[in-house]
């Protein structure tokens, strides 16, 4: 770069640099934060503008008139507010937060993310903590303790959730200053996708039927029938009761059938559904079968997870439904388990 583009782009830098000192909005903070001047703002609320407008008044009508004993009340009232913001500036100086851990959910709810404060030998009162949009954590901090504070973030899709800017305020002890800093850590959560209402029932048969190209419910049991729902296999709809009452109805059974572990595959589902609907679905399938008790495997394009079943294999299976896309829009042919 020529030296007059170097120096034409220095102003612009530094004003980044200063944007982001000041805003905090990446995730650049290190494993802990000491809350320092150089990070700790403080303006006054809008009862402390209300005192200080009170206070100039005192002052401009004392001096006009010559008041003695409004001169000593207006400078003892200037006293106390200066003696406030003190207050709140200590209140803040030298805490120390970490990052904690990142909570998963399904999205539609809201994910939990915990940060250690470290009151740092000092006592702290009424320490606010707020993120994005949700409303502030109020905490007291003994001066011993150590606490993990939650904080929950709203998950309005399926994917990574980062925690975003936390900001760290005060307003002890008169409520006449507000002291605030920004933190910003890396951490981020995963939302599951929503699982479907109403889901159909589990595909028939056991893992190694699937393999083979079964399609029926083999030995098992006609259970009953419910509602048609969008998906279900053609094979399963009892057309029988559908020439009798004018409605669609769809078989469901039961017995060794249904008993083996079960392949959730992709790439069988309906075509008419679309992506978000069809991971919809297969969530609602990974539930199901942890409710019954089913051994399960994973079928996306890309990446196949071997059946199995229990917390980690649930936790597995919807992490990859919930960061899973298509080879088309994510540009990779392969993806991995993620872990």
């Amino acid at each position: 770069m020529p030296a007059t583009s170097r120096a034409a782009a220095l102003p612009f830098a530094w004003a980044r640099r200063a944007r982001e000192r000041f805003l905090r909005r990446t995730p650049s903070d290190g494993p802990a934060v000491t809350l320092a001047h150089a990070r700790i703002y403080i303006l006054p609320s809008r009862r402390g503008l209300a005192v200080i407008g009170t206070l100039a008044t005192m002052l401009v009508a004392s001096l006009n008139y010559g008041l003695a004993l409004g001169l000593v009340v207006t400078f003892l009232l200037t006293g106390l507010v200066s003696a406030a913001l003190l207050h709140t500036f200590r209140n803040l100086a030298g805490l120390t937060l970490r990052p904690g851990s990142a909570g998963e959910g399904f999205a539609g709810g809201r994910i939990a993310f915990t940060l250690g404060l470290d009151p740092g030998g000092r006592d702290r009162v009424a320490i606010e903590l707020a993120v994005r949009e949700s409303p502030a954590r109020v905490v007291d901090i003994a001066f011993d303790a150590v606490p993990a504070i939650t904080l929950e973030v709203d998950a309005p899709r399926r994917g990574r959730i980062l925690l975003g800017r936390v900001t760290v305020a005060s307003t002890y002890p008169l409520g006449l200053w507000r002291g605030w800093s920004y933190v910003h850590f890396p951490l981020e959560g995963v939302a599951y996708p929503s699982p479907e209402a109403g889901a159909p029932g589990l595909p028939p048969g056991t893992l190694a039927a699937d393999d083979a190209g079964a399609t029926g419910p083999g030995d098992a049991e006609l259970a009953g029938l419910r509602d048609y729902q969008r998906g279900d296999p053609m094979q399963r709809v009892a057309w029988k009761a559908v020439a009798r009452a004018g409605s669609w109805y769809t078989k469901e059974f039961e017995g060794a059938g249904r008993g083996g572990p079960v392949l959730l595959d992709y790439a069988t589902l309906p075509a008419a559904l679309d992506l978000e609907e069809r991971l919809a679905r297969l969530t609602a399938w990974v539930l199901a079968c942890e409710r019954g008790g089913r051994r399960y495997a994973l079928s996306l394009p890309g990446l196949r997870l071997q059946a199995g079943s229990g917390r980690e294999h649930r936790r597995d299976v919807l992490r990859a439904l919930a960061l899973f896309a298509p080879p088309a829009l994510s540009g990779s042919p392969d993806r991995r388990a993620p872990r």
